[in-house]
């Protein structure tokens, strides 16, 4: 099965405080974060973490380095999706060689790294990307980068953001029974275009 999640900037205390996270700090998040996912996701399933699984801005440039271990900790293979702070790193610390990156991630563990996936769902068809502004016709858009400030919901998808789900993962049938119940605010044909 395939599980959903996004904007965890592992390693950061300043989201804890921005976020309103209620933990003391970046470790105690980690800790709950991983026990909650390794009761979802066993070892055959596959998390999509649709971007910033790590944390990099120009006050923390180091703590990626140190998350880059938690993949070992999670039982399922986990898909980082790029975000902005997987761009920094990759940017900064990789001179934008994006295949060095990936490389590293998964020599640590990390089952596959892109910038972009599409899924089936039932008779849903999915695009994820970091990005809620990269939508695709045709696809409902399964997004992150916003955080809580727009919701759940869009006409064209579902915000995954780990702030909205008590930091568990959405998974397969979430992801599904949202996009059903969506349809009762949004109006969409059925190629999911909204009409």
């Amino acid at each position: 099965m395939n599980f959903f999640t996004s904007d965890t900037h592992f390693g950061d205390n300043g989201i804890i405080k921005r976020e309103i996270r209620p933990f003391k700090n970046f470790k105690q998040f980690e800790k709950k974060v991983i026990k909650l996912w390794n009761k979802q996701a066993k070892k055959n399933d596959t998390i999509y973490s649709v971007g910033d699984f790590f944390n990099y801005n120009k006050n923390d440039t180091k703590s990626w380095k140190n998350t880059l271990k938690l993949a070992k900790k999670i039982h399922a293979k986990i898909i980082i999706i790029v975000g902005n702070n997987e761009e920094r790193i990759i940017k900064n610390e990789f001179d934008n060689n994006f295949e060095n990156f990936k490389q590293i991630l998964t020599q640590n563990g990390y089952h596959d790294v892109v910038f972009d996936a599409y899924i089936n769902i039932n008779e849903f068809s999915y695009y994820l990307n970091h990005y809620p502004i990269n939508k695709k016709d045709n696809y409902l858009t399964l997004f992150g980068h916003t955080h809580r400030s727009t919701g759940l919901w869009k006409p064209f998808g579902l915000n995954v953001g780990c702030d909205l789900n008590y930091f568990k993962l959405y998974s397969e049938d979430d992801i599904y029974n949202l996009s059903i119940e969506k349809q009762k605010f949004w109006d969409i044909d059925e190629n999911n275009n909204i009409m």
